[in-house]
Order: structure tokens, then sequence, then C-alpha cells
């Protein structure tokens, strides 16, 4: 299964379904809390045989909230709801950030797990 058909399922309930790929809609900026999640890097299976399908992904997963603490604990809630719900990830550690121009508070989460492409090459 893609990274994003795993962690929208798991991720959804946190934020009242405001979990977005790359990008948030600009209409929804200041709709809080948020997560938006992508892809940073894969490194793909390969056998002798060639690509097996399955790929060890690192996935950034920024939260965002206007209260500080809000943040905190929305990224602690986002870190043990994966962990306790993909059988294999890493978690590489969390930043904090501030954006200024939006007025949000943002914890951005590196975490690594397995996908599936749907269709092999």
């Amino acid at each position: 299964m893609i990274a994003g058909a795993q962690l929208y399922p798991l991720l959804s309930p946190l934020v009242n379904q405001r979990v977005y790929p790359m990008v948030v809609p600009e209409a929804s900026i200041k709709n809080t809390p948020y997560i938006v999640w992508q892809v940073i890097s894969d490194v793909p299976e390969n056998t002798i045989d060639g690509y097996t399908g399955h790929e060890w992904v690192r996935v950034q997963i920024d939260v965002y909230d206007k209260s500080y603490d809000a943040c905190v604990q929305l990224s602690h809630d986002v870190v043990a709801t994966i962990n306790n719900s993909i059988k294999t990830t890493d978690y590489y550690g969390t930043e904090q950030l501030y954006e200024n121009e939006a007025r949000l508070f943002r914890q951005s989460i590196d975490i690594g797990l397995w996908q599936t492409t749907p269709t092999t090459l």
C-alpha cells in the first residue's frame, strides 16, 4: 500500500479529515489543526529479478496549529498513532518551526516506512 493510503485513514481522525498531500488548499490555511505530508525520498527494493514494487520511503509529516502546546500534543499523537498502527516504521525525529506569514506553529515529523506500489515497472 502506498504511503498516503496508509497515513490518511490513521491521521485524518486526529484533525477532522484535514490531511493533505504536499500542499494545504489556500482556503484551508487558517482552518487548523491540519496535517500535510510528503514523501521526501525512497529506496526501491531490488532483487536479481529486478524491482519488487516495494520501497522504503522517508516521509515528512507537518502538523500545523495556532497554539504551540496544541501543535506539540498533536505531533506526539501523530507519532504514537503511526507507531501503534504501522508494523514497520522508523521515527527520525521532530523539528519545531513557526510559520510567520500564516502565523501558525508547525511540527515537522520525519518517519520511514515501507510502501508497495500499486503496479510494478
